[in-house]
Parts: structure tokens; sequence; C-alpha cells
């Protein structure tokens, strides 16, 4: 054997040991929605921030994260943002869609902020995929978020509501 055949032969071992190496991140399935490989044939799924409004027409930011392991139990965590007149507590979030109506008290509080007049507060909760799926992803639900003292309900933005069909599509081709 020459020196040019030993080194084609390992190159070709080399590339051959690569293929079988899984990404970290296969990076976009769309401009909504990122995965990222977790080992094991698992994947996890970021669905970027979506803007909502509340009743003043203040923006707000709603982010989904979630995995798909086992369809039984399933869940799906929900980050955004909701402005109140103060920095109490939240004690409830309701998630209305028709006739569908979820409840929750268990709530992350990831921080509270002073902006302008009102406290921002970034919270955190699960919700059942399915639920998720068919509620959250239509362009008609609201969230009504209620601390001690004060509530606030945010709805998906105009332009938002033109997402949220295409990500539910694209979430339901990717399971």
């Amino acid at each position: 054997m020459n020196k040019r055949h030993i080194i084609y032969t390992i190159i070709i071992v080399l590339l051959y040991s690569c293929v079988g190496v899984k990404p970290r991140s296969t990076g976009k399935v769309s401009k909504y929605i990122e995965d990222f490989y977790l080992g094991d044939g698992n994947m996890q799924y970021f669905v970027k921030p979506i803007d909502y409004e509340d009743a003043n027409y203040k923006i707000t930011k709603l982010d989904a994260t979630f995995r798909r392991i086992d369809k039984k139990t399933d869940s799906v965590t929900v980050n955004f943002n909701i402005y109140l007149k103060n920095d109490d507590k939240v004690s409830n979030i309701e998630i209305k869609e028709g006739l569908s109506t979820y409840e929750t008290d268990k709530i992350s509080t990831f921080f509270t902020k002073r902006d302008d007049d009102l406290i921002n507060h970034r919270l955190s909760i699960k919700l059942p995929y399915e639920f998720y799926l068919k509620n959250l992803l239509n362009g008609t639900h609201s969230i009504t978020i209620t601390s001690e003292k004060d509530s606030n309900k945010i709805s998906p933005s105009k332009r938002s509501k033109k997402k949220l069909p295409i990500i539910k599509e694209k979430i339901h081709n990717l399971l």
C-alpha cells in the first residue's frame, strides 16, 4: 500500500465515523420554531415569542418550549410578561378559547420590574400539550392574569393571529 492509499483510507474512516453523530441543534424548523436535539432520539422545540396586547394596547410577548417524549404526559412550558399596577404575586391564570377554559395556580415568577407606572411580571406556566395545540394556537383565545389587587387580560395581536395557524401546522407536521 502506498501513502496516498493509506491517507484516503484514514479520511474515509474519519468521515464515516462522523455520520452517526447527531447535532445538538438542527436550528430553525421555520422562522417561528427552533428545535434542539436532546439525545436518545428526543427533540425539544422552542416557539419564538409571539406578540400579545392587553386592554391598554401594551405589547407583551409569549413563547413556549416543549419536548415530545411521551404523548400522555407531555406538557408545554409557556413564558410571558404581563403588566399589572402592583407587584403582588400573581395568584391565578385563566385561558379561554371558545367554551374551553384552563385555570392554573401553579405559576412561576422569574422577575418583577417597574416599567413606567406599571410592574412587568415575567411568568411561566405548564399546560397540557393537547390544550396548547388546540387552544393557545388559535387566534381567538385570551389569557386573564390575576393578582390580589389587580388583573389584566391579554390576547394575540392582529399580526400574531396570522402567525398562529402557521405555527400550529408546523408543530402538527413535526409530531
